[in-house]
């Protein structure tokens, strides 16, 4: 299946893991937890960037996620560890779960197979399986689900997340027609210019994702930044006249004085540049709606820049090139 196809399918991908995670036993009592730490790459680690997003204000359980080979060292026997793989095969995260399994009991697994597979089943660890044979970043529906509902399971929230997630699923089918319109919109305002992507804390998974998503279907170099934090550093260099850059600013649920940051911020910046964009959520939805309504827009977005550029979305050669080099070492 090529990449578009991949990303029209997202809204059925919700509801497809959701029936995966319902076959899934892993309840763990609260009280046993302190923290939850989420090892991953690219792909797979938004999941836990935007699970955290997501779960800030519905749990007390602190949420890291971790992008390397080690881990910190707080991590322990009241820890919950979710390893997250879509080949099951990422070096970094293996390395990670390898030292989380002589540190905590608490481990579960999100793959497709591979290594992780391996050594979850030779451990006795609890996993779920992803389907297979597409790019981590195709499936991120599935890894972004499993987490979601892991934790909403172990902090019992697990009915109005699913609830949730069930009614996300159905608008963005709805939705679709009229997402595909403003990407197109979007990607003639963006036209040959690179990204400053600016968006409150609240959607700091939908920021990584267009990032990632403008670099891997898009093959453009892309930036990111939130507010309030770009507020205290960089806005200044947007002082300069700037034709080559085009500023879009992610706008959803968050509190007035980042609102007003924001419009501050565009009034400040639109005099340097041909152009800024502003992606804005439907204010008449619940926040998982605008979130995963924003990543639909931005993951269209990408897939029409890559069509409108004549390159495959599909391609990632420097990636498996990368990986082959490190497998000789």
């Amino acid at each position: 299946m090529v990449m578009k196809e991949f990303i029209k399918s997202f809204p059925t991908h919700i509801s497809h893991a959701i029936k995966i995670s319902n076959s899934v036993d892993m309840c763990i009592e609260p009280s046993n937890i302190n923290n939850i730490l989420i090892i991953g790459q690219g792909g797979s680690a938004i999941g836990g960037v935007i699970a955290n997003n997501i779960l800030k204000e519905k749990i007390t359980i602190p949420i890291l996620v971790n992008q390397d080979y080690k881990i910190p060292s707080f991590v322990g026997d009241k820890t919950l560890v979710i390893a997250s793989s879509y080949s099951g095969d990422t070096e970094e995260t293996l390395s990670a779960l390898i030292e989380a399994y002589k540190k905590t009991r608490y481990i579960f697994c999100i793959c497709s197979g591979g290594k992780m597979l391996n050594f979850a089943e030779k451990n006795s660890i609890k996993y779920v399986l992803l389907p297979s044979g597409a790019a981590p970043r195709a499936m991120l529906a599935y890894s972004v689900v499993q987490i979601l509902l892991l934790i909403s399971k172990t902090c019992n929230i697990f009915k109005s997340i699913v609830h949730s997630l069930l009614d996300t699923h159905q608008y963005l089918i709805d939705q679709q027609d009229s997402i595909i319109a403003i990407a197109t919109e979007t990607v003639m305002q963006i036209s040959n210019k690179m990204p400053f992507i600016y968006a409150f804390p609240e959607f700091e998974g939908v920021a990584i994702r267009f990032k990632q998503q403008l670099n891997e279907n898009s093959k453009r170099h892309a930036c990111y930044n939130l507010i309030p934090e770009m507020n205290h550093n960089e806005i200044v260099p947007w002082v300069k006249q700037n034709m080559c850059a085009i500023p879009i600013f992610i706008n959803g649920k968050t509190s007035d004085r980042n609102s007003i940051r924001m419009k501050i911020g565009i009034d400040a910046i639109k005099n340097s540049v041909e152009d800024t964009i502003e992606l804005i959520a439907p204010t008449d939805i619940s926040y998982v709606k605008q979130y995963f309504y924003l990543i639909h827009l931005v993951d269209w977005i990408s897939i029409i820049v890559a069509e409108k550029d004549l390159v495959d979305p599909n391609d990632i050669s420097l990636i498996d090139a990368f990986k082959e080099q490190l497998k000789q070492i």
